[in-house]
């Protein structure tokens, strides 16, 4: 049993990364049987080894699972949603908006490039704009009110890797999905670069103890992650999950010397519906209410210090 557990904690990573690449192939770059055949049964190895094998063992709190579920059904709508979005778009003859105003000639598309080229090109992109827009809802105190709800959990686990407000979440996945259209990449690369983008944010999330060495500083694993949802404005960083550009901008944070936050969530709770989807959902258009009612408690700290994860309060 140690030397599985010794196995699975150094080489999960790599091998689903890895088999993601050959599955995209193998499958023909068809979205529908990939996540039939591959990108199900990996979510459902991840969440079995996780419960097998949790890096933080505790039970769950009341409310957390029908929450998480809740929230994994309502980001399967805006899956569905997106895909139609995709299937129109590349309907048209070219994923890009500038090459179908003629603004673009066609020749400087992306899709004529070679095949690892164009997904190479689509990781990275779509990658650089979610680390803009994902900073963006931490230090921009209205997009905060939304991204919140991602952070209100104790713990960074499989389950709650989709949880997040409706409006939190379509904003951080399609306005960088528009940047990497608007180059005119072709489907085959886009699949490509959507399976393996959805493999890394998985594994951001797994409460696994995954050992990552030096694949730590290029990418977000879960050991890297887990520092962003510190309720310390100091260690939440790490916005990426292809870490170049947390080098980059200076958002990288990871110290060697310890494994885990010391508290992972918001710094001021009080109040916050942290396990139920539909109060979660009126958060950001409750929000003075909310801070109305924190800024009651008697305790100085909670109610002078910020609860946002970027320091800054509203």
């Amino acid at each position: 049993m140690k030397t599985l557990r010794w196995i699975v904690s150094r080489g999960f990573t790599l091998f689903f990364l890895g088999l993601s690449i050959i599955a995209v192939v193998a499958l023909n770059y068809d979205s529908h049987t990939l996540m039939l055949w591959f990108l199900l049964p990996f979510y459902g190895i991840s969440l079995l080894i996780q419960t097998l094998m949790p890096k933080v063992k505790k039970p769950l709190e009341k409310g957390e699972l029908a929450t998480d579920l809740v929230s994994n059904g309502v980001l399967m709508i805006i899956n569905s949603l997106q895909n139609a979005v995709l299937s129109a778009v590349f309907a048209l003859g070219s994923s890009s908006l500038l090459i179908q105003q003629g603004w673009l000639d066609p020749h400087y598309g992306l899709s004529n490039a070679p095949l690892w080229l164009q997904v190479l090109v689509g990781v990275m992109l779509l990658d650089l704009f979610f680390y803009i827009t994902h900073r963006m809802a931490h230090e921009i105190p209205f997009l905060w009110r939304f991204h919140s709800v991602h952070h209100c959990a104790h713990r960074v686990t499989f389950m709650n890797a989709y949880r997040a407000h409706p409006i939190d979440a379509m904003f951080r996945r399609f306005v960088p999905l528009f940047f990497v259209l608007l180059t005119g990449i072709s489907e085959q690369a886009l699949v490509a670069t959507a399976v393996i983008g959805s493999v890394l944010a998985t594994i951001t999330h797994l409460n696994m103890d995954l050992k990552h060495g030096w694949l730590n500083y290029l990418i977000g694993t879960n050991e890297v992650h887990r520092w962003h949802h510190s309720s310390q404005y100091h260690e939440a960083k790490n916005f990426a999950i292809i870490m170049l550009w947390d080098h980059l901008f200076g958002t990288f944070y990871y110290p060697r010397k310890r494994e885990m936050p010391d508290h992972i969530g918001l710094v001021n709770e009080r109040h916050f519906p942290l396990h139920h989807y539909g109060k979660q959902l009126l958060v950001p258009f409750r929000w003075r209410r909310l801070k109305n009612q924190q800024a009651q408690v008697t305790d100085t700290r909670q109610a002078l210090g910020s609860d946002m994860v970027s320091g800054t309060d509203i």
